[in-house]
């Protein structure tokens, strides 16, 4: 399907921010493109194929969830994040920075992998591949208020669990300090 060319790197990306792994997100994708294919004549208007795709993939995600267990936290080095990825890219002449930039990213793709589905597809979409609220909502199928909604309280879900996160590290190191100067 040629009209599809234009639309796979988005769908990449989704379904690896779906599913964490290349391999994974590789099967997604390519189940989404053959159900898009197999259902083509459901297509009302070519103008929304993105949207039509997106949710397709968003659907076949969320019953593969559903019928599996929760999979285990993506692997840095094999399966690591579209994320992670391009932090490795970016930070390539620092090695300190590499490492940072891993662990930063597995905690905000673990916080991502945590957030309600209700929340989760719309803040991806927008946050990490910049979609506006019009094309989040026909991919979504949902009203643009829902949409803006949801990204909102996403957003803040993401906030809340990395300020608590910081709070827990930040609460270890304090441990760690006090048995240090009661030693010494």
């Amino acid at each position: 399907m040629e009209l599809t060319r234009p639309h796979l790197k988005l769908l990449y990306n989704m379904a690896l921010r779906y599913t964490g792994r290349s391999e994974d997100a590789e099967d997604l994708l390519q189940e989404t493109l053959y159900s898009a294919f197999k259902n083509l004549r459901q297509l009302r208007e070519v103008s929304s194929l993105k949207g039509w795709l997106i949710s397709i993939m968003r659907n076949r995600h969320i019953r593969e969830s559903q019928r599996t267990v929760r999979r285990a936290e993506v692997e840095l080095d094999e399966g690591r994040s579209y994320l992670s990825a391009l932090e490795a890219a970016s930070a390539m002449g620092d090695p300190e920075g590499l490492v940072i930039g891993k662990l930063e990213s597995s905690r905000l793709q673990a916080i991502l992998d945590r957030l309600p589905e209700k929340y989760r597809t719309a803040v991806i979409l927008s946050c990490v591949e910049g979609l506006s609220y019009r094309e989040i909502s026909e991919a979504m199928n949902m009203p643009i208020g829902t949409v803006m909604s949801s990204i909102s309280r996403g957003k803040a879900h993401v906030k809340r669990e990395i300020l608590r996160a910081s709070m827990e590290e930040a609460g270890s190191v304090l441990s760690i300090m006090e048995r240090i100067k009661e030693k010494g």
